[in-house]
C-alpha cells in the first residue's frame, strides 16, 4: 500500500519486512517491544492483538515504526473493556520525512482501533523526541509518569552503597533467613512466576495478562533476552521476577511475591537482578515504571530505594470514546471493589 502524507509517499510494511529488526537495532530508541520476535509473542497470546507497522521511503528504507497491542480483557465486550497499548514509544527518523511517516502510522493505528478499544496509551521508555510532536499533533495528551533507571556502570560495590540504608538491611536480614535465589528459565519456572504474579495482582485487585504471555516470551525470544529468577524459602517459591534484555538495558518487566512476616524476598531478588546485570556488562537497569507523578504509589517508594535516577518520560493518552470510557471506568471500579480480579485466571 502506498500513501501520501505531506507530499511524501510511503509504503506500509509488516514485521516480516527484511530490515525490520535492523531498524530497531539501529534506532537509539529501539527496544525489545519493537522487535519482530516480541510482536510474535504478542500475536500468540490470548487477549493480545498486535498492530505493527513500518513506513518505508521510495528506496525501501524504513523511516518510521509503530507497535501497538489491542489488549482485550473481555473478548465479548472488547469495545467496552479493551485498550490499545504501545509498550514503548513509536520510532521515526528525526527529519521531516520520518515525522511525516510516523504521523501516517499513528493515524492508521488509531483508525483501525477507534471502534474496538476504549483508548490508546503510549508508554515511553526514553526521553521525548520527535514522536512527541507527532503524537500531540494526532490528539494525544502527554501525562507525567515516573520511572527509575539505574546506571549499572558504577559497578556492584557502588550499586550496593547507593541502596537506601533500610533496603540494605532488609536484604541482609532476608538472606540470613535462608532465602535461596535460582535461575528459573523453564516452563516450570513460568508456572512459579505466574502463581506469584497472581498473588500480587490479586491482592491489588488489578487484571493480569494471560499465562501464555510468559510462556511465549520464554519460548519465542532468544534465550539471552529473557531472565526469570525465583526466590525460595524452605524449597517453596516466595518471589519471582522476569526481566527482558535488549542491547545494553535490562528491563524489569513483571514481578510477584508472597508477603511474609519479617523477610523481604522481593527486595533480594531485585537486588540480585541488578547485581547480575552490572556484573555482565549491561549499562542500565530499567524499573519499567513507578506510577503517575500526581499520585502516591507504594511500588514507587520501593523502587526509589534502589538508588536509580528518577526520570519522567511520561505517557501519552487518547480516549476513543468518552462515553464508553466513563461507563467502563465505573464498571472497573465496581469489579475491583468486589474483588473480581483477585480470582481471575486462577487454576
Amino acid at each position: 500500500m502506498t500513501t501520501t502524507v505531506d507530499t511524501c509517499e510511503f509504503r506500509i510494511v509488516s514485521p516480516q519486512y527484511p530490515t525490520w529488526d535492523a531498524y530497531v537495532e539501529r534506532h537509539t530508541k529501539g527496544s525489545i517491544f519493537h522487535t519482530s520476535a516480541m510482536i510474535d509473542v504478542f500475536r500468540r497470546t490470548r487477549g493480545l492483538e498486535p498492530h505493527a507497522y513500518a513506513a518505508t521511503d521510495a528506496d525501501g528504507n524504513i523511516v518510521a515504526m509503530l507497535v501497538s497491542c489491542h489488549v482485550k480483557t473481555l473478548n465479548q465486550l472488547a469495545a467496552m473493556s479493551s485498550r490499545a497499548v504501545q509498550y514503548a514509544e513509536p520510532l521515526c527518523n528525526s527529519d521531516p520525512v520520518g515525522i511525516a511517516a510516523l504521523t501516517q502510522l499513528v493515524r492508521k493505528a488509531d483508525q483501525g482501533l477507534r471502534m474496538r478499544a476504549l483508548f490508546s496509551e503510549v508508554r515511553s521508555i526514553c526521553e521525548p523526541g520527535p514522536e512527541k510532536e507527532v503524537l500531540e499533533r494526532c490528539g494525544y495528551q502527554h501525562r507525567d509518569f515516573i520511572n527509575y533507571v539505574v546506571d549499572l556502570q558504577q559497578g556492584r560495590e557502588q550499586l550496593w552503597k547507593s541502596l537506601h540504608k533500610r533496603m540494605r538491611q532488609k536484604i541482609r536480614s532476608t538472606l540470613r533467613r535462608g532465602i535461596v535465589l535460582r535461575d528459573d528459565n523453564t516452563r516450570e519456572g513460568v508456572t512459579r512466576l505466574y502463581s506469584l504474579l497472581q498473588a500480587s495482582y490479586g491482592k491489588a485487585h488489578i487484571p493480569l495478562a494471560d499465562r501464555e504471555l510468559f510462556l511465549n516470551t520464554l519460548e519465542r525470544l532468544p534465550a539471552e533476552q529473557v531472565r526469570i529468577r525465583t526466590a525460595f524459602k524452605d524449597d517453596e517459591p516466595v518471589a519471582s521476577i522476569i526481566s527482558l534484555i535488549f542491547r545494553d538495558r535490562v528491563f524489569s518487566w513483571y514481578g510477584g511475591t508472597l508477603r511474609l512476616n519479617g523477610i523481604s524476598p522481593f527486595a533480594c531478588i531485585v537486588w540480585d537482578d541488578m547485581a547480575w546485570a552490572a556484573e555482565n556488562g549491561y549499562a542500565f537497569y530499567d524499573f519499567g515504571g513507578a506510577g503517575w507523578a500526581s499520585k502516591d504509589y507504594g511500588p514507587r517508594r520501593f523502587k526509589a530505594q534502589f538508588g536509580g535516577e528518577e526520570v519522567c518520560y511520561g505517557r501519552y493518552w487518547m480516549p476513543y470514546s468518552q462515553v464508553r470510557l466513563s461507563i467502563a471506568e465505573w464498571a472497573y471500579g465496581v469489579s475491583r471493589l468486589l474483588g473480581v480480579w483477585s480470582h481471575a485466571k486462577r487454576g
